[in-house]
């Protein structure tokens, strides 16, 4: 395969989880291709008859055309506008709509990246998620949480486990529906689920699962950004159909399935399509890069 410009999409404002993305420039690179930062915030988009450029400028600097047959899409960065959400999503659309492959592909993200639209469409394909509530009424939340008994209350958009609450009163969950309406956020409130010490996060790439950790908490949270421990974790037959399939149905490239292993059985909890894979690296001695970067450079050939 010829030198190629591969991309990679992530926010100029801020870096996010920078390990990562030195990953996949070195994986980049190891098969002598050339990584390109492409900013989604630096984007100019001219849309003409018949053609949709791409140009990217930092700073003062004239604009030059993004030209890259591949880009992986990491992260369009912090919102705080939504039209400014739309732009940057429909920024990285454009790059596909001139010709690169993205990947995870932008709309596939976007929902992917939303809890209430990812645990609806693998509902809706059969597979297991914990029962979940979603509204912008407080007092369907304070029923939701007098039903489960032990309710987890989270953001739809949230990551690596801040903002998120765990109740077990009804009228202290209905404080913190309060603060969300005061802030035009939903309630999304998901029962608590038993089981045990940790969870499992399986990395699916091009419908395979390469690895699972298991991720254990000193607390009831699990996140390794929250301090839980990463432990490399045997990869059950039942566990890998449910994360192939979980990312197949969000229509992923790749992913981060979260299962809980429970006295009911597994429950898929999230599926992350910017997951931060140092502390599977650390755990399996494995790296979700190099096989991420193989995947783009076979979507590309094709």
């Amino acid at each position: 395969m010829d030198l190629m410009r591969i991309g990679i999409v992530r926010p100029y404002e801020v870096e996010f989880n920078p390990g990562d993305v030195a990953d996949l420039e070195e994986a980049i690179r190891k098969r002598g291709h050339t990584p390109v930062r492409i900013y989604v915030d630096m984007l100019e988009v001219r849309i003409e008859r018949g053609r949709v450029i791409v140009r990217q400028a930092v700073g003062r600097g004239q604009p030059e055309e993004v030209d890259v047959p591949g880009a992986v899409l990491r992260h369009l960065g912090i919102f705080r506008d939504f039209e400014q959400f739309l732009y940057r999503v429909w920024a990285a659309r454009a790059l596909e709509e001139a010709g690169a492959y993205v990947m995870n592909p932008v709309l596939a993200w976007m929902a992917a990246g939303d809890k209430m639209a990812t645990l609806m469409k693998l509902a809706k394909a059969g597979l297991p998620v914990p029962p979940t509530v979603v509204t912008e009424n407080m007092f369907i939340g304070y029923r939701a949480v007098a039903e489960f008994g032990k309710a987890v209350i989270k953001q739809i958009r949230g990551a690596m486990g801040y903002g998120v609450f765990l109740v077990e009163d009804p009228d202290v969950a209905f404080h913190i529906f309060s603060m969300f309406a005061n802030i035009n956020k939903p309630i999304y409130v998901q029962k608590y689920l038993e089981k045990g010490p940790g969870d499992y996060r399986v990395v699916v790439v091009g419908g395979r699962a390469i690895g699972a950790e298991y991720r254990r908490g000193e607390g009831w949270k699990t996140n390794v950004a929250q301090g839980a421990k990463p432990e490399p974790a045997k990869l059950t037959a039942e566990m890998e159909e449910l994360a192939v399939r979980a990312v197949e149905v969000l229509g992923l490239d790749y992913g981060g399935v979260d299962i809980a292993e429970t006295p009911d059985g597994y429950y898929i909890l999230e599926v992350n399509p910017t997951m931060s894979w140092q502390g599977f690296k650390q755990a399996t001695g494995i790296n979700p890069a190099e096989h991420i970067v193989d995947h783009l450079l076979e979507k590309i050939k094709k």
